[in-house]
């Protein structure tokens, strides 16, 4: 099966979304690849890789794409809570800066070169993005919306297993987050990552975020490099929610890109 060009694959949504989801409100905006479901735009980018690696189940993959977001517009009430009603559920999520262009009404900060940081409101099946115009009501500064989010994290984080790889001789070389709520990736960002991996993967060690869903941190040793590097890239390639193919290093002073 041929490759479908982006025109081709916008087309194909156009019959696929009416088909299953009559009653969705579907409609091209400024943006030449990213479209308006419900009178809100959503970028296009990651399904249509998901697209061009898995074309048999496009069609699977396009209708699963809605009802993530008609699922997201069930939580609009969390778009309208204040701070003190939602605070407990804000959490940190990282985003590839070219996602920003589809999230230009939302809370962001740079993290590092091509890579953001967001905000999410999170509920059992949703994560909503926070916007400028609730934050904006809430009346805190955007470091307070950073602590609090980064306390949630921490909070979240303190129970999860990490699944660790060695080698014959015992010596950890690779361990890896992955418990798929979505904020896998974000898991960098917790203050203690470096003082808790360090004594097993030396200082500083490397890391990948190839996706959301999953954080690896490894030694920054030329063949363990090389190893996960390649993984890494491939994971980057075929998964959605990509965010970066980069090596990141983390330091005891925070995380840089590495060379």
């Amino acid at each position: 099966m041929a490759e479908l060009t982006r025109e081709q694959f916008v087309e194909q949504v156009f019959a696929i979304v009416p088909a299953k989801f009559p009653l969705v409100k579907l409609s091209r905006n400024g943006d030449p690849f990213s479209l308006s479901v419900n009178g809100h735009p959503y970028s296009l980018e990651s399904l249509y890789r998901l697209a061009t690696l898995n074309p048999q189940d496009m069609k699977r993959n396009v209708e699963r794409w809605v009802v993530e977001i008609l699922r997201a517009e069930e939580s609009a009430s969390d778009r309208e809570g204040s701070y003190e009603q939602v605070k407990e559920r804000i959490l940190p999520m990282i985003l590839p800066d070219w996602a920003s262009k589809s999230h230009k009404q939302t809370v962001t900060q740079p993290l590092l070169e091509g890579l953001d940081i967001a905000y999410a409101i999170d509920s059992d099946r949703t994560i909503a993005y926070l916007s400028q115009a609730q934050f904006s009501g809430w009346e805190i500064s955007l470091d307070e919306l950073h602590a609090t989010a980064i306390d949630n994290l921490v909070a979240r984080s303190e129970s999860m297993a990490a699944t660790a790889a060695q080698d014959e001789d015992g010596t950890i070389n690779l361990i890896i987050f992955q418990t798929c709520d979505g904020y896998d990736a974000s898991r960098i960002l917790l203050p203690t990552l470096h003082d808790r991996l360090s004594e097993h993967l030396g200082s500083p060690f490397a890391a990948g975020i190839p996706n959301r869903d999953i954080l690896l941190c490894f030694r920054d040793d030329a063949e363990t490099v090389a190893k996960i590097r390649t993984q890494i890239a491939e994971d980057y390639a075929r998964m959605p929610h990509q965010l970066t193919d980069k090596l990141l290093l983390v330091t005891p002073d925070g995380i840089a890109r590495k060379d």
